[in-house]
């Protein structure tokens, strides 16, 4: 049931009066508080009530009881002098009488509750807290006692406010960006939530949820086999289970890759898609899918935007808004692979989408932990399958991290180079000031001692910018550079946008730079632009559900 619009409208001005309040002890405010929290659990692929209440666990601190109480036409006096003492409880009436679901009341109403508890089994837990949250915790309660642990532990949301609670701890950030209230509206007027998504889960979260239906637990491996290898995405279709199956995990579980917005075909064949998710406009990437004779690549998003700034990049002009989860980085191969009509899978048959890159939008190395869950999926040889030296991350050099490629995702790397002096490197891409060469080499250096013979040759990649970056110098500090590693320069003639204040360098140029590079040796080649006709060409990649042709 919808709330009402009124009661919406209440619930904003309430979160919004958030943006006036400081938060107790902290450098942030109430609401920038409040929307951290929500980004945690989101970017957790939490269920949408765990996600409203990370948003709304302190709506009983942002006016007083007395305003809440008016707002609800109650007579009763219960709440006259609770204040910030027991505002979890506050806010809790206050949602369960506007009709949000018991679950969002249940977890507000405990998050103060899951500090006591986590205070008591974690030592460690006390000891990171704030200083004002060691002090409310004298008025809250203090720890639980071993009995009051023990009890809490049966509760069925247990794990859902333990980690709520950690999520309201970590919410303390300043200058976090994160999406705003608007995000929230459609999910706070249904007040209830929708579907959690089983796209993403591994074999063993899926046979835990399966657990607990009383079924056999080789469901969990059909299930798990329908929704990666066969590309299913509707449990009536699992033709395997049981009716009964079916509609316990249809009512419980959606299978969702994300919506596809926008579908362009360039002239060359290269398709580039835009997909949305969660129904929120903001959050679409533009995925690229490029076929060719002997294989298909894929260049898939890892963020909402970038942070980076790459001045000769399309994507460096729109703000960051969030991190992908695993399950929407996967859902674009997957939406990429049914176009392409390689489901089912099929055996000692070479995939249409046979490659993927982390090339699209965003710095991959930024949501470390969700595309390298999204690597384990995307290589799991009971799932997807596919092998790890046909997926390739690219960084814009965030050294401390690349030897971990290597060692624990086992892919491949490209490096989005683009000049080899500091001073020029610093003036178009901003992370070289934070990674310079000296250290991001130092680090390519590392990722080649730890990788395998299929994945050991570093691509680097280098857009030719007219005047910028294309002199014979260049190419010689170039070669230098890279002269002691197992490299393949990449060279890349950059491709417009509207409003980019570059050229690319002529062909000749860039056969000559290439040339230069190739005689001392090391590998070279030009890359030859794919779908620049609908920009979806290198560089030009940017959220926008606009018709280009």
């Amino acid at each position: 049931m919808e709330l009402p619009e009124t009661r919406v409208t209440a619930v904003f001005q309430l979160l919004e009066n958030g943006s006036k309040q400081g938060y107790i002890g902290e450098d942030i405010s109430q609401l920038e508080h409040a929307l951290q929290a929500a980004f945690y659990a989101t970017q957790a692929q939490s269920d949408n009530e765990t996600v409203l209440a990370a948003l709304l666990h302190d709506i009983g601190q942002f006016c007083s009881a007395k305003e809440l109480r008016r707002m609800l036409a109650s007579d009763s006096d219960k709440w006259i002098d609770v204040g910030v003492v027991g505002h979890e409880k506050l806010g809790a009436e206050y949602l369960r009488r506007l009709g949000f679901s018991n679950k969002v009341c249940e977890l507000v109403e405990s998050h103060v509750v899951a500090k006591r508890y986590l205070t008591a089994t974690e030592p460690e837990y006390y000891a990171g807290l704030s200083k004002a949250s060691k002090l409310s915790l004298k008025f809250q309660g203090g720890p639980f006692t071993p009995e009051e642990a023990r009890a809490f532990e049966q509760d069925p949301f247990f794990q859902e406010k333990v980690q709520l609670r950690k999520w309201d701890d970590a919410a303390k950030v300043v200058g976090l960006e994160t999406p705003g209230l608007e995000t929230y509206r459609s999910s706070i007027s249904h007040g209830k939530a929708q579907k959690p998504n089983l796209f993403g889960k591994t074999i063993q979260d899926i046979s835990q949820i399966v657990g607990k239906l009383d079924v056999p637990a080789y469901r969990s491996k059909q299930i798990h086999k329908w929704m990666y290898q066969k590309g299913v995405n509707t449990f009536q279709d699992m033709a395997n289970l049981p009716k009964t199956l079916q509609r316990d995990m249809d009512a419980q579980y959606a299978i969702d890759y994300g919506r596809i917005v926008d579908n362009q075909l360039s002239v060359d064949g290269t398709r580039k898609l835009l997909l949305q998710f969660n129904d929120d406009p903001q959050a679409s990437v533009e995925t690229v899918f490029i076929p060719e004779h002997h294989r298909g690549t894929l260049c898939v998003s890892s963020q909402v935007g970038c942070s980076l700034s790459c001045t000769f990049c399309h994507t460096g002009t729109q703000k960051l808004y969030r991190n992908l989860t695993a399950s929407e980085i996967v859902g674009q191969y997957m939406v990429a692979a049914w176009i392409a009509n390689d489901f089912p899978q099929k055996m000692n048959q070479q995939r249409n989408v046979s490659n993927i890159v982390f090339m699209g939008q965003g710095e991959p190395l930024y949501n470390f932990r969700n595309v390298s869950s999204a690597i384990s999926l995307l290589t799991d040889r009971q799932g997807i399958g596919i092998a790890p030296w046909r997926i390739t991350i690219s960084t814009s050099g965030v050294a401390p991290l690349i030897p971990r490629i290597a060692k624990e995702l086992r892919v491949g790397l490209a490096i989005s180079l683009h000049s080899a002096d500091n001073d020029t490197r610093s003036e178009i891409m901003p992370i070289n000031k934070t990674y310079p060469l000296k250290q991001l080499m130092e680090s390519c250096t590392e990722f080649a001692k730890l990788a395998g013979q299929q994945n050991r040759r570093i691509t680097f990649e280098y857009v030719m910018l007219d005047g910028i970056n294309d002199s014979d110098s260049d190419a010689k500090r170039l070669v230098e550079l890279l002269k002691h590693l197992p490299a393949h320069v990449n060279l890349i003639p950059f491709n417009p946008w509207p409003g980019s204040a570059y050229c690319s360098s002529s062909p000749e140029r860039i056969d000559s730079f290439c040339s230069q590079i190739r005689r001392s040796g090391i590998h070279a080649s030009v890359r030859t632009p794919r779908g620049d006709d609908i920009l979806a060409a290198c560089g030009q990649l940017k959220s926008a559900n606009k018709k280009l042709i």
